[in-house]
């Protein structure tokens, strides 16, 4: 980004507003006492300080760019090279953003050492902070002015706008997934990503109800009299899939600007599994509520990146039925080896979604925000309806969620609170 011309932009500074202030005060102070002459006074500073600054303006190009991505909660330090490409020396000048979106605020703006000669050149370092994840439409800097006497601030406000990528807050999380590689399709796009496609053959084993008949090793069940399977080391990748829950509920506590909490602290946790887990697996896709984003055709290098761009982005979302989801994945469960449900509720729809994945070769892991409810097994809440379908009550159930889903490999609660507040540690 290059600007040195166009709209002449001018605010009073702190200063210019105190002396506004206090020549509306004199001037209503006239009507009991006579002070025409201090009112005069401050009318000409306010009038030489606007006349001379606005002729005086810096001509300034200012050379810079936002960063692609910034994580939220983070300073980041912005470096913009201003030069003065004016005929006059330019004194008393700031480089700031006049206009920033709700969510981002600076915090630090940038001083030139005064005077810049004309020709001159030097860096300027101004700070912003993202409060919340999204994409923002940011206008570049300007470089103002408070030359002569500190009251006006002139500059040109640049044209044009840039693309702010604020990143949800992530970290390493302490949890430990089987990373069960399957085999998968060669023929299809999934070389792209792949560490290797040579299986080797590394012994039998007895034949066990599932195996493929393919592998079955004629010669040693003819020695041996039983079946025999050749097992063989794919060297395969290990492929993932992250299912993220965006209903928003009426009930649930905003705490900002479009913002609710559970969400936010379900995406960020999403974001930091995806960064715990992608060097020993490959994310294939992201199933952000009713949307799905595939990363098969991108490089490993690159998935990451693109799964917390993409996080970035959610918001949240209405109800949706289990079979809508099930029909997103349904033709890419046979090459997904693991599935992580990030969810707000653990509901039926979900549990269904997971009790398919199971039953088509998937290991899910559960990853509820949340505090355990009843309500969340789907099940009678009446402890005489609870026990005739699992044999307990409710309260134990709570504290082993195994005994009401059978079927899922794993289900782990963690609080809201201590993900936003930094704490990711699923148990």
């Amino acid at each position: 980004m290059a600007r040195a011309e166009g709209r002449v932009r001018f605010g009073l500074t702190d200063a210019g507003k105190v002396i506004l202030r206090g020549i509306g005060f004199i001037a209503f102070a006239t009507l009991i006492i006579p002070a025409f002459d201090v009112l005069s006074v401050l009318v000409c500073v306010m009038l030489v300080a606007l006349v001379v600054g606005f002729i005086l303006r810096p001509r300034i190009l200012i050379t810079g760019n936002l960063p692609d991505r910034i994580i939220a909660g983070q300073t980041a330090d912005l470096t913009y090279t201003i030069k003065n490409v004016g005929r006059l020396p330019a004194y008393s000048l700031r480089v700031r953003f006049r206009a920033m979106p709700e969510a981002i605020e600076q915090t630090a703006e940038a001083e030139a050492v005064s005077p810049l000669g004309p020709g001159q050149m030097t860096e300027m370092v101004v700070a912003i902070r993202p409060k919340r994840r999204g994409c923002y439409q940011i206008r570049p800097p300007v470089c103002e002015s408070s030359f002569p006497f500190n009251l006006f601030r002139f500059g040109s406000s640049p044209a044009g706008q840039e693309c702010l990528t604020v990143l949800p807050v992530f970290s390493r999380l302490d949890i430990s997934l089987p990373y069960a590689s399957r085999h998968v399709n060669v023929s299809s796009l999934r070389p792209a990503g792949r560490m290797g496609t040579s299986p080797e053959y590394i012994g039998n084993r007895p034949y066990q109800p599932g195996d493929s008949r393919r592998r079955i090793d004629v010669r040693a069940w003819a020695r041996l009299s039983v079946p025999a399977t050749k097992e063989y080391d794919d060297d395969l990748d290990n492929y993932a899939a992250l299912v993220l829950d965006t209903r928003g509920a009426e009930n649930r506590g905003k705490s900002g600007p479009k913002e609710i909490k559970e969400l936010e602290a379900a995406i960020s946790l999403c974001a930091s599994l995806a960064y715990t887990i992608h060097r020993d697996c490959l994310i294939d896709l992201l199933l952000a509520g009713a949307d799905l984003h595939s990363f098969t055709s991108l490089p490993r290098t690159m998935r990451l990146d693109r799964v917390h761009e993409t996080l970035a982005a959610v918001e949240s979302s209405e109800d949706y039925p289990a079979e809508q989801i099930r029909s997103l994945l349904e033709d890419r469960l046979s090459e997904i080896s693991e599935i992580v449900f990030i969810v707000l509720h653990w509901d039926r729809a979900y549990r269904q979604v997971a009790q398919w994945a199971e039953q088509a070769g998937c290991h899910c892991t559960v990853m509820v925000v949340g505090e355990p409810d009843v309500s969340d097994f789907g099940l009678p809440i009446s402890e005489g309806g609870w026990k005739e379908m699992t044999g307990t009550n409710p309260q134990s159930a709570l504290h082993n969620p195994q005994l009401a889903i059978e079927t899922v490999s794993d289900v782990r609660y963690v609080s809201a609170d201590e993900v936003l507040a930094g704490r990711r540690d699923p148990s």
